[in-house]
C-alpha cells in the first residue's frame, strides 16, 4: 500500500535546488552587469576623451596664436627708431584686430614717472584726446583722478578706441594682479598674462585678462633685471575676452553636448571660473561662477577629462564632462543585460515550478 504525499526527502531537494538556481541566476546576472558595465564606460570615458583632446587643442592652438599678435606689436614697437604715434598705431592694428576676434583691444602703456605725468598729459592732448586723463580706482570701483605716485602705468594708446574709449588713461599699475604681471614680464623679458578679472568696459558679467610685454628705450641695454627696469619704456598690451576666445576656438567643431570648465588655477587671484556648455545644435552658453564650489568638483566623480597648461605664464585647467542629457544609446546595455538575466531566472524558477508540482 503506497501513501498519496510526496517523500519529504525530495521536497527538501526541490527546495534546494530552486534556492540555487535563483542564487545562481542572480549571481551570475550580476557578474554580467559589473562586467558590461565596466566595458561601457572604458568605451564612453575613451570616445569622451578623444573629443575633449580636440576640443583641448583646439583651445590651446586659439590662444597662442592670439598671444602672437602682442609679440608681433612689440617687435613693431622695438623696431621703430621714434615711438609711434595715435595714428600710426590705429593703422598697424587694424589688421590684427579683424584677423584675431579673440582680441578685445591692443594697447600702449608707457612707464611715465611722477615728474613726466604733466609732460604725458600734454602729449595726449596734443593727439587729439583732450580729456585725456591719469585715473584709476576707487575702492568702490569709480573712476577718479590718479593719486600721486612715483610711477603711473597709463593706458596711452588703446585700439578700438571707439569701443575702449573709457578705459583710456587708466593706471594699470594701481591694479595688484596688473602690476604683478608686469613686473613678471619686466623678470622675465617674455610676456605674462595677469589674473582673471572683471573687464570694466563690459556691459554685463565679462571676464578677461590682460596680457604685457616689456618694451626697452631704444639702443639701451637690458641683459640685467637692473637694466631692464632702468631703461623700461613700457608695456605693449593685449586684452582677451575669454568667452569670445574659447568660442573662436571651438567653432566649427563637432563636439557633441558637452560641458567646458575652464580656470585660472594659478593661485588665489582669479576667483571664478568660465562654465560654458556645448552642443552641436546651438551656440554654446555660458557663465561665470566661483571657481571653488562643491559642484565643481563633484564633476569629476563621472566621466570626465581634464588637463592642465601654460597660458603666458599662468597654469589654466580644462574640465571637460558630458551634459546629463547627453545619454548613449548603448550606455543601457549593461542595465539590459541585468534585467534580462533576472527575468530568465524567474522564468527560469517557474518553469521548474509548473514542471514539478504538475
Amino acid at each position: 500500500m503506497t501513501s498519496d504525499k510526496p517523500p519529504l526527502p525530495r521536497t527538501r531537494w526541490h527546495t534546494v535546488v530552486l534556492v540555487l538556481m535563483v542564487i545562481l541566476g542572480m549571481t551570475m546576472s550580476l557578474l554580467m552587469f559589473f562586467r558590461v558595465q565596466g566595458r561601457e564606460q572604458t568605451t564612453l570615458q575613451g570616445e569622451f576623451s578623444q573629443r575633449a583632446t580636440a576640443g583641448a587643442t583646439a583651445i590651446q592652438r586659439t590662444i597662442q596664436g592670439h598671444l602672437e599678435v602682442l609679440y608681433s606689436l612689440g617687435a613693431l614697437y622695438t623696431a621703430t627708431a621714434q615711438p609711434l604715434n595715435r595714428e600710426a598705431f590705429r593703422a598697424w592694428t587694424q589688421g590684427p584686430l579683424k584677423r584675431y576676434p579673440g582680441v578685445q583691444g591692443l594697447g600702449w602703456v608707457p612707464r611715465v614717472a611722477d615728474a613726466a605725468r604733466e609732460a604725458a598729459l600734454a602729449a595726449a592732448h596734443q593727439e587729439g584726446m583732450v580729456d585725456f586723463e591719469i585715473t584709476e580706482w576707487t575702492p568702490q570701483l569709480h573712476v577718479v583722478r590718479a593719486a600721486r605716485r612715483d610711477v603711473y602705468y597709463p593706458i596711452f594708446y588703446l585700439e578700438p578706441l571707439e569701443t575702449q574709449r573709457a578705459a583710456v588713461g587708466f593706471n594699470l599699475g594701481a591694479v595688484p594682479a596688473y602690476r604683478e604681471a608686469m613686473q613678471q614680464a619686466l623678470s622675465t623679458e617674455e610676456a605674462v598674462a595677469s589674473a582673471w578679472r572683471s573687464l570694466a568696459q563690459e556691459t554685463g558679467e565679462q571676464f578677461g585678462f590682460l596680457l604685457f610685454l616689456p618694451v626697452y628705450k631704444s639702443g639701451l641695454p637690458h641683459r640685467t633685471f637692473e637694466e631692464r627696469r632702468a631703461n623700461l619704456h613700457g608695456f605693449t598690451m593685449a586684452i582677451f575676452r575669454l568667452s569670445t576666445l574659447v568660442d573662436q576656438a571651438l567653432h566649427g567643431l563637432a563636439l557633441g553636448q558637452m560641458g567646458l570648465e575652464l580656470a585660472d588655477v594659478t593661485d588665489a587671484a582669479s576667483r571664478y571660473r568660465l562654465a560654458l556648455q556645448l552642443s552641436d545644435a546651438r551656440r554654446s552658453s555660458w557663465t561665470f561662477p566661483l571657481r571653488q564650489s562643491a559642484q565643481a568638483e563633484a564633476l569629476r566623480a563621472g566621466i570626465h577629462w581634464e588637463t592642465t597648461f601654460n597660458v603666458a605664464g599662468r597654469t589654466w585647467s580644462m574640465l571637460f564632462h558630458p551634459l546629463p542629457e547627453a545619454r548613449p544609446i548603448f550606455a543601457w546595455q549593461a542595465w539590459s543585460v541585468l534585467v534580462g538575466g533576472v527575468l530568465f531566472t524567474l522564468v527560469c524558477t517557474g518553469f521548474f515550478l509548473w514542471k514539478w508540482g504538475s
